[in-house]
């Protein structure tokens, strides 16, 4: 989405929540009627979603709750009951009456709880489980003719992400649905305008870029909370589910789970993408394997595209160690500095020409502003492409470091028979892990 094209569906959202008429536009869009939403996952990033939701849009109803785990449909309805609470004061029991629409029979448990979720009223389906799920219940979703919003990423191997390019895009633009990809960060005022000068060519031509997304911890639950999940081994799916942060066939790794953020942006300014990678990592010693996961907690990739241009993108997960997050783009005319904080563009002596003034609406609200206000409006809106592209050079990322291996891009979106995920998982089932990925044994498929 270029930077017209997000005011664009900005403007259409400042209209859907203030100045449309109290009638429906039938087919073509729901107008100020409720928009019925379900959520399927009910952990943490779900109990941020649904405050973004209703900050977004108040006229909706939450209709509809499903997770694997029951304790997770609980807590999710008491964080939200909570924020009501804060948000209305004196008003939350008039306002949750409205909204909370949720009953016994419509919360679901299990692994086929989004079968169930699909057969209730409801408009939009937000998919907040682990991403190893989301390429299914995306496709799930459209076929059941629902708008979606779905959390990034939104595929994790090869074979998911020629689902989304070869069947799921051109699946929702036929059916006219909506789709929101949670790479929020394209709704960022000032990351939209600074975007919108880079490829204006207020840097002059692109040489390279540095993409950095260091963290100061290894972003997982660690080790298992018996209380929470009972004694287990960490082979069994259930340990695994539980820690999805930690394994590679439920999170992608964090070069996809994660830094799809910062790729996002990085591509999304550049636009175009790759068409080779080389790259490196591996996994601190003081983590322990597999109770801590079997993923790397440090990545590095070199990109190469078309132009000579090429992108050094570097994460890391570490306990202890400093946070750093930053996207240098350099250029003929000068350097973009783009933070998720400020935004700066130098000239090529160094000299400050452009800063953002940092004040805006949180992209979060802003995200959802846009869904809600095509639904409304009736307008085309389908960010599958853009996020599927972050997803791609993540996993291509990822690949090439796991093997250690220079590679042509184009293998994973056309040749790899990657797959994560197993076909007969039982959430009762055993998930044997290999070792952690090595380039002397790693071989690409």
């Amino acid at each position: 989405m270029n930077r017209k094209e997000f005011l664009k569906t900005a403007s259409i959202a400042a209209v859907g929540m203030a100045a449309l008429p109290r009638f429906s536009f039938g087919a073509g869009g729901k107008g100020s009627d409720k928009i019925k939403v379900a959520f399927v996952g009910c952990g943490g990033r779900a109990r941020g979603a649904i405050q973004n939701m209703t900050d977004a849009d108040e006229n909706i109803e939450i209709v509809a709750l499903a997770d694997i785990f029951d304790r997770q449909i609980q807590d999710f309805t008491s964080s939200t009951r909570a924020y009501v609470d804060r948000k209305k004061k004196g008003g939350a029991d008039a306002f949750w009456k409205d909204y909370w629409k949720v009953t016994p029979q419509t919360c679901f448990v299990g692994m086929d709880s989004i079968d169930q979720v699909l057969k209730t009223d409801a408009d939009v389906v937000a998919l907040v489980t682990p991403p190893c799920f989301r390429t299914s219940q995306i496709e799930k979703c459209l076929n059941a003719g629902k708008h979606v919003f779905a959390e990034k990423p939104i595929c994790i191997d090869a074979v998911q992400l020629r689902k989304i390019y070869d069947e799921l895009i051109p699946l929702a633009d036929k059916k006219g649905l909506k789709v929101l990809c949670g790479t929020q960060m394209r709704y960022h005022k000032w990351i939209a305008e600074a975007v919108d000068k880079i490829r204006s060519g207020d840097i002059g031509d692109v040489l390279a870029t540095d993409c950095f997304r260091y963290e100061g911890s290894y972003l997982t639950r660690g080790t298992y909370n018996p209380a929470w999940a009972g004694e287990m081994s960490p082979e069994q799916v259930k340990f695994q589910l539980i820690n999805w942060l930690g394994f590679i066939w439920t999170s992608g790794d964090q070069i996809v789970e994660q830094y799809v953020h910062n790729l996002d942006i990085a591509l999304w300014a550049l636009g175009k993408l790759p068409y080779e990678v080389i790259g490196s990592g591996g996994r601190s010693t003081n983590l322990s394997y597999p109770l801590q996961g079997d993923r790397f907690s440090n990545m590095h990739g070199h990109l190469t595209f078309d132009g000579g241009i090429v992108m050094n993108a570097e994460c890391r997960q570490e306990f202890g160690t400093t946070p750093f997050s930053a996207l240098e783009i350099y250029g003929t005319k000068g350097k973009a500095s783009l933070t998720f904080g400020k935004q700066y563009f130098y000239d090529t002596k160094g000299k400050l020409v452009w800063e953002s003034s940092g004040d805006r609406k949180p992209e979060l609200i802003c995200e959802h502003e846009a869904l809600f206000g095509a639904i409304r409006g009736g307008t085309a809106f389908n960010t599958l492409k853009a996020c599927a592209d972050s997803c791609y050079v993540g996993i291509a990322i990822r690949e090439a470091s796991y093997a250690g291996k220079r590679v042509k891009c184009e293998f994973f979106r056309k040749k790899s028979e990657l797959s994560l995920v197993p076909a007969d998982l039982k959430l009762d089932g055993i998930k044997k892990l290999a070792p952690v990925p090595n380039p002397v044994e790693y071989k690409l498929v």
